[in-house]
């Protein structure tokens, strides 16, 4: 298949979206920076966790946004040289799409600690009544992450796809599309249930009179050191990409086109689903040891 002007692959050119997808990881990126001078002054457990997502967050889209005007800069050379040029920026656009996708699910990740966290301190004090509507925010905010998540996930194995037939010039074999399809599918799963177990509990938490609701701060971590990872190894890989032999472009380097799925969707839908976990959920497993050593103490 010889490449057209824009490179474009089913009727899309990474060429012509990437000066909008960067104003788009720009905006996002900006939004959050807001976000975070706002939440320097909520003194809360909550806001550490929502901080950690959101600075994590800033950095990897802002990193994207340029990423994406380097690639709505390039310039089509003509004769010979437009297959590697395509590669490369077939290469770049898929790592960028990552990043702009783990960054975007980050940022509903954190809106959705901020809607649980709002949800549990007014429930404390409200009606009986009311205390529904509350738990009925606290889920939005859960399943806002795991919509973000699903949309990324799929979104990323269409974009690897695409990336592997701008490559090789064709469709991938049907297996190898069997198998990234049957990825997602599993890794939307995996997502679906963990915020479906953790919005349940706290749900129930919020609904029983007897236990105080604690949101639980685990695994936050794992989601944060993914984001921070993604960036500077997507971020670094797309930018020398460039330097990289050229005819490992024309005949493309299996290393290099397994490097690019790794980090296009395998690292970006780990960190999706990282964040499903970290859905806000109750610390039942703290309140009942904290209980049993009352119990013991009072005894």
């Amino acid at each position: 298949m010889t490449p057209d002007e824009f490179c474009a692959s089913d009727s899309w050119s990474p060429l012509s979206a990437a000066a909008s997808h960067s104003q788009l990881a720009g905006v996002l990126g900006g939004f959050l920076i807001t976000a975070i001078a706002l939440l320097f002054d909520r003194k809360s457990r909550e806001g550490v966790h929502i901080l950690a997502l959101f600075a994590s967050a800033v950095l990897i889209l802002m990193l994207d946004s340029f990423l994406f005007s380097l690639i709505s800069g390039n310039q089509p050379p003509g004769g010979a040289g437009r297959n590697e040029f395509c590669g490369i920026t077939w290469t770049q656009s898929a790592l960028s799409t990552g990043m702009l996708a783990a960054g975007t699910t980050a940022l509903f990740g954190g809106l959705g600690w901020m809607l649980a966290a709002h949800a549990v301190n007014r429930a404390g004090a409200a009606d009986a009544d009311d205390v529904a509507a509350y738990g009925f925010l606290a889920d939005l905010g859960g399943w806002l992450t795991f919509a973000a998540a699903m949309a990324s996930t799929l979104i990323l194995s269409e974009t690897t796809v695409d990336y592997l037939r701008s490559m090789y010039g064709r469709f991938p074999h049907g297996a190898l599309t069997a198998a990234i399809t049957a990825a997602a599918a599993a890794a939307v799963l995996v997502e679906f249930l963990f915020v479906y177990v953790r919005t349940r509990a706290l749900r129930r938490s919020l609904a029983s009179e007897s236990e105080q609701t604690r949101l639980a701060l685990r695994s936050i971590k794992i989601a944060t050191i993914g984001l921070v990872g993604l960036a500077i190894v997507a971020g670094w890989f797309a930018l020398s990409v460039p330097r990289y032999p050229r005819e490992w472009m024309t005949e493309p380097h299996q290393l290099i086109v397994a490097a690019v799925v790794a980090l296009t969707f395998v690292a970006p839908v780990f960190v999706a689903t990282a964040i499903c976990y970290s859905v806000p959920s109750t610390d039942a497993r703290r309140i009942r040891v904290r209980g049993r050593q009352s119990r013991a103490t009072s005894a």
